[in-house]
């Protein structure tokens, strides 16, 4: 039997080998010495290494003419010293398989005397694939499988891996039949299979998994070393868990839990696997990683990569300074809408891109743009709309597509179409770190928007686990993730470190925060923050769900529940401040009570409430107080104040609309007056405040209030703005310069608050906060802000001097001014006066 094989794999050779492949390595001094063909293109020998040469450890390439004129891998592949090795050579892929054994003996030239050249398993387990077995002794095949027990679960087993000699069992009596019946197993678990090849018999024993495991993994994914790469994925519902690797089929088994690790199935692969593609195979379907770190354009392919060696050449610049999470002034922005139009005056292949997000020395017609606006507008935090992978616009070359990427696959991914070369992985990295390194090296802290909780498909997990996805759909996509679920909360915390770990982000805003528990929010804030306690992270979302009835809503983030995880820092959009500033976020209308900036029966004590960082009633986290308090603080920093952002209608579309329901020309002065107005209010009360970039420039979307897939007709800015709008702009930077100058303005507890700062509402549309600046440290001892959305209003001052330090529409005016008595505080306008 033994004679014909050899025949019939010589004559294999001739009809599928190109040329012949040769080993060298180590241990034979680099001579040439030939590779055996096993099938297919398939090439096969063993290895004893030893300690290596002279010019390093022990390695070996592939050489295919015996001349060096091609050979594989680039660089010496390495392997441990005093072990023996099988080794298989791809000649389609040019791939290597390296797999330990006991020794090299027989008279086989692979090893061990054997009646097959190979031997695979081949089935539903692995769908079908070809996983290689090991011949572990003469005539004994060996492979450990994972089985689910799915019905009409069943194998065979594969000669050369084309099914041109194969081997079932016809009866079922545990004797393998060329061609015979598949064999069929309810078995569930980890089993060894064992095959004779010389007496047909074969085995199945459950074992505990000791083969293809890998170690027990300190985190999923692929875990790179440049001699092994360990692949290790959560599979709860299903056995049947398969790596293919650049092609090449590995059956993984179940680990033991361990490191906060449950129901994991991991193996770990010899070689270098640098840059190349990988998936998951769970039970018959292809899924990429849920912690890939990178991932092939346009494709399921997820990329291994070596992190080290996308490391900035000079490190990591400082970070700007943040004493205080208050002292955060946050702006939102686009990607591609910050950068764009020609106008911008970035260079035409970093618009639209992350390094162009920092070109510097960029204007237009004289004014700064790009990241020299920023700078000069003063904002401390650039907040980036979704920037990891997302399905829309899945095609790089499409260049026209456009998507906020609230549609999420990878969430660990910098997004392609970002990238000025999406298909250089480690380049794709590298821009990313770069980008924010030139921000951090601009003054800038960078905030990621992350959306965890949805994908854009079930698609993306349902065929890993139906457990990622909640039973009711809350996220009002229909695949909100489920955080309750012990893993999943804990691939979402481990996401949170990583961005910040490996790309030094500074804090994330979250997208429909609200379908979280506010406990699980809470361990991941005091994850970050106690592995990360020199960074002030800052961390808060929007505190609703995608408008969906949830059993769970008591204990779910919300206004009502975010003053009970105050210590971990964690915060909130602040809506009712919103709503009370601006009215209706989709029209110009006003519920009762709102549209205080447009005049419109404002409720003053929501304006006074949410200017004092909409603090508790009293000092105690387990009051229990409704849903949508606007009193609902533990602490300034856990309300994010703000009027406008990507959602909805712009500011000053909204204001538009305000303006034709109202019969007010929309070229009135007094629009312009509350384009600053409301952001006036914001940027002047305590709390963190919040802008939608673009508001300081008078951005419209052309009254478009839901603009995620809108051309860059509307999406993006247009510069010209900065100059048509120059005194807006001008309000905003002077305010902004304001509020970084005094701490009064940014007071750090409710006790400060409490303590310094009092407030009354003294007549209709009047709202005055007086404050002790010089108890908090600032070199204005005494601080009066009135916002006024009525006429104007004459205010009775306390007795001395006052120095007017703005007024109007405009911070410089007051100029500091001397007044006493009475100051006269114009209607839609913050009057802010102090004294030393």
């Amino acid at each position: 039997m033994k004679t014909k094989l050899i025949v019939t794999a010589l004559l294999l050779a001739s009809a599928n080998a190109s040329a012949d492949w040769h080993f060298r390595g180590t241990p034979n001094s680099w001579s040439a010495e030939a590779l055996s063909f096993v099938g297919g293109t398939q090439y096969k020998t063993c290895q004893q290494f030893s300690g290596g040469d002279a010019s390093g450890g022990p390695r070996f390439k592939i050489d295919r003419y015996a001349n060096w004129q091609e050979a594989y891998p680039a660089s010496d592949y390495t392997v441990a010293a005093n072990k023996n090795y099988d080794i298989t050579f791809y000649s389609d892929s040019k791939t290597i398989q390296v797999t330990e054994v006991a020794s090299c003996g027989g008279d086989n030239p692979a090893g061990p005397d054997s009646n097959f050249p190979s031997l695979s398993f081949r089935g539903t387990p692995n769908g079908w694939g070809t996983s290689a077995m090991e011949l572990v002794d003469d005539n004994i095949w060996q492979l450990q499988v994972s089985l689910d027990g799915q019905a009409n679960q069943r194998f065979k087993l594969d000669v050369y891996g084309d099914w041109s000699q194969n081997y079932g069992d016809n009866n079922s009596d545990g004797v393998l039949e060329q061609a015979g019946s598949d064999i069929y197993t309810s078995a569930t678990g980890n089993y060894l299979l064992t095959v004779n090849d010389a007496t047909l018999g074969y085995t199945l024993e459950p074992v505990a998994c000791t083969e293809n495991c890998g170690s027990n993994p300190q985190e999923l994914g692929a875990l790179y070393s440049p001699t092994e790469t360990t692949f290790s994925l959560w599979s709860p519902d299903h056995a049947n868990v398969q790596l293919v690797l650049d092609g090449q089929n590995y059956p993984m088994g179940k680990v033991a839990d361990a490191n906060g690790l449950t129901d994991v199935y991991s193996v770990t692969v010899s070689g270098d696997w640098k840059l190349k593609p990988y998936y998951f195979v769970v039970n018959g379907v292809a899924v990429r990683d849920p912690y890939g770190r990178m991932v092939e354009p346009n494709t399921d392919n997820n990329i291994v990569m070596d992190l080290d060696s996308t490391d900035l050449p000079g490190g990591w610049s400082a970070r700007p300074s943040l004493a205080e999470r208050e002292d955060a002034v946050i702006y939102e922005v686009h990607v591609r809408d910050f950068t764009i139009a020609p106008e911008s005056g970035v260079s035409s292949q970093k618009r639209g891109k992350f390094m162009g997000m920092v070109e510097s020395g960029t204007t237009f017609n004289g004014v700064k743009t790009g990241i020299d606006h920023l700078k000069e507008l003063g904002v401390t935090h650039v907040q980036l709309m979704p920037v990891y992978d997302f399905n829309a616009c899945a095609d790089p070359a499409d260049a026209s597509c456009y998507s906020w990427g609230y549609d999420p696959r990878n969430f660990n991914v910098p997004e392609e179409r970002y990238s000025l070369t999406p298909d250089d992985y480690e380049n794709r990295v590298r821009e990313f770190k770069s980008m924010v390194d030139a921000f951090h090296k601009a003054g800038l802290r960078v905030i990621m928007d992350v959306v965890y909780n949805h994908t854009y498909a079930k698609s993306v997990f349902e065929p890993i686990s139906s457990s990622y996805y909640t039973p009711t759909d809350l996220s009002g996509t229909g695949n909100s993730i489920d955080a309750n679920v012990p893993m999943v909360g804990r691939m979402i915390r481990d996401s949170l470190e990583y961005w910040v770990d490996e790309f030094n982000i500074d804090g994330f805003r979250f997208d429909l925060i609200g379908i979280f528990d506010y406990d699980e929010v809470e361990d991941w804030a005091n994850h970050l923050n106690g592995k990360f306690p020199d960074r002030n992270l800052l961390i808060y979302g929007e505190p609703w769900n995608g408008f969906a009835a949830d059993s769970r809503q008591p204990y779910r983030v919300r206004l009502g529940t975010i003053g009970r995880i105050h210590e971990s820092h964690a915060g909130v959009f602040n809506p009712k401040f919103r709503e009370a500033i601006k009215g209706q976020n989709d029209n110009g209308g006003c519920n009762s009570g709102d549209c205080f900036a447009l005049n419109s029966s404002p409720d003053t004590w929501r304006i006074e409430v949410g200017s004092r960082g909409g603090i508790r009633y009293t000092k105690n986290k387990d009051t229990a107080i409704d849903t949508w308090d606007p009193m609902f603080a533990m602490d300034p920093e856990q309300s994010i104040n703000y009027v406008s952002a990507h959602d909805n209608l712009t500011l000053r579309d909204k204001i538009l609309q305000w303006a034709d329901l109202n019969g007010v020309n929309r070229d009135s002065s007094y629009l312009r007056r509350i384009q600053m107005f409301a952001n006036g209010i914001v940027l002047t009360s305590q709390g963190i405040p919040f802008l939608h970039g673009g508001v300081e420039l008078m951005r419209d979307k052309q009254e478009d209030h839901n603009s995620y897939d809108s051309p860059d007709a509307i999406n993006q800015y247009y510069w010209q703005w900065k100059i048509d709008n120059a005194d807006v702009y001008a309000y905003y930077r002077d305010v902004i310069a304001l509020r970084r100058a005094h701490p009064a303005f940014r007071l750090t507890s409710w006790d400060e608050i409490d303590q310094h700062m009092t407030s009354n509402r003294p007549r209709y549309g009047v709202v005055v906060n007086h404050i002790d600046g010089a108890a908090v440290g600032d070199s204005w001892g005494e601080v009066i802000v009135i916002y006024n959305s009525a006429d104007n209003y004459t205010y009775n001052l306390p007795a001395g001097e006052w120095k007017v330090a703005m007024e109007k529409s405009d911070p410089a005016a007051g100029n500091g001014r001397v007044v006493s008595g009475t100051v006269a505080a114009e209607g839609t306008a913050v009057t802010v006066l102090y004294r030393d």
